[in-house]
């Protein structure tokens, strides 16, 4: 799904681009009300101008994942009923990363996309990919098994509404230097699994907000 929309956005720019485009890559951060650390991660970014003060764009950010402090437990039962220990407590911790691909619009005042100092700000959407992991103490898995309902990775989608503004700077045959933040309210989310229900309704923040500071190159 994920490259089926990167395909698209390519695609869609290609038809668009009317001799000058941006590409821009940076690192971010993301914050959500389920955990106590922001995400860290990496983006990368097409922008095509419509005129100095309008452009269009589109972002894929990565963010690398983070884990529950609070140990979980589960019981594994081993297939053999002989063993001894039959059942153990094994304990778990969950996991989740984040994987936004954004697109929007961006007005510009200052001096504009083109040129020195700008500020900049738009609506923007989202479609955002969790993946959730559960990761295991030691236990001999060929021993024993997992209860019959628990899995131990899942994934959630879901589509977001934001507004994102910031600022930049464009030194003239170089490039623009830029920062921006924004905040995403996710409209709607779709647990796979029990796995990734469970962390959607306990540790899941239906409110985002993500920094960025990156460089962005003009191809003219």
């Amino acid at each position: 799904m994920k490259k089926l929309f990167v395909i698209f956005v390519l695609i869609f720019l290609g038809k668009t681009v009317i001799g000058q485009m941006g590409i821009s890559g940076g690192i971010n951060m993301l914050k959500d009300f389920g955990t106590p650390k922001p995400y860290v991660g990496l983006h990368f970014g097409v922008e095509v101008p419509r005129d100095d003060e309008n452009s269009i764009y589109g972002r894929v950010s990565f963010y690398g994942k983070q884990s529950d402090d609070i140990k979980n437990y589960t019981v594994v039962t081993a297939f053999d009923p002989t063993t001894i220990p039959y059942s153990l407590n094994v304990g778990y911790k969950n996991s989740m990363n984040y994987t936004i691909l954004e697109g929007g619009n961006r007005y510009y005042i200052g001096d504009g996309y083109d040129s020195g100092f700008g500020a900049y700000g738009g609506g923007t959407g989202m479609v955002i990919f969790n993946t959730v992991k559960r990761t295991y103490d030691d236990y001999d898995q060929a021993v024993y098994s997992l209860p019959d309902n628990e899995i131990p990775r899942g994934a959630i989608v879901s589509l977001a509404l934001g507004l994102n503004g910031g600022f930049k700077y464009t030194f003239a045959g170089v490039g623009s230097i830029y920062g921006d933040a924004g905040f995403g309210y996710v409209l709607f989310g779709k647990p796979s699994n029990t796995t990734a229900q469970q962390l959607f309704y306990t540790k899941y923040s239906g409110l985002i907000f993500t920094f960025n500071i990156g460089f962005r190159k003009e191809l003219y």
